[in-house]
């Protein structure tokens, strides 16, 4: 496993990334299925955040009057306290906008669900998970900032297993991100996959480890 960004080893501890793969590989052991566990800091954009923390922030400090019980307090000019309430909010969005929390607060949660699936389906394709010789790729992709999860099962899996079922593994990881154990999270859902998988796809003879056992981790 590389080296990994402060953000995941923060997410998922010393060990978190080996748990993961070993349960990849426990999971495959008895299945045909090809699992891949993928962790992103962030599936949303996020430009926006900076810009309407400080309008909000602004607003706030106004509507509470703050440059006038200023100069009442402290005295000196109203407009000089009023530009030192917008330094102040600016400088306070800037900041908080790095935060997660903040980040998810300001995002609407309708978009921030659409965009974890569009980065589940992209990176789908990007790790080119269609190219498996039975067609049983399937994609298990936490997304940090959002809190959410997604499974995308390709087409032989798919077909054979209600769509209804994964919601499980999706849970799971939820709770595991919420409970700051991401890497538990994930290993219970890998688990489950596999026994999930194993009695429709079962490992055959001549099966190959098609897609590595390993933990993707990108921004």
């Amino acid at each position: 496993m590389d080296e990994l960004p402060g953000w995941a080893r923060r997410a998922l501890g010393a060990d978190g990334a080996e748990r993961i793969e070993r349960a990849v590989a426990d999971a495959e052991s008895h299945t045909s299925g090809e699992i891949v566990p993928i962790v992103v800091r962030r599936s949303s954009t996020v430009g926006h955040v900076p810009l309407l923390g400080f309008s909000l922030l602004l607003l706030l400090l106004l509507l509470a009057d703050l440059p006038a019980r200023l100069v009442l307090l402290m005295g000196g000019p109203q407009l000089g306290w009023l530009a030192a309430c917008w330094l102040l909010a600016a400088g306070l969005a800037l900041v908080g906008s790095r935060l997660d929390a903040v980040q998810r607060l300001l995002t609407p949660r309708m978009d921030q669900q659409q965009q974890v699936d569009l980065r589940a389906q992209v990176e789908f394709y990007q790790l080119e998970m269609r190219r498996t010789r039975g067609r049983t790729g399937i994609l298990l992709l936490a997304s940090m900032m959002e809190r959410r999860a997604v499974v995308l099962a390709d087409q032989a899996i798919a077909q054979r297993l209600d769509p209804g079922i994964w919601q499980e593994l999706v849970d799971r990881m939820i709770r595991g991100v919420r409970q700051h154990d991401l890497a538990e999270g994930l290993s219970e859902a890998i688990r489950r996959c596999g026994e999930l998988l194993a009695p429709h796809f079962p490992i055959a003879r001549d099966d190959t480890n098609e897609l590595p056992n390993r933990l993707v981790v990108k921004e």
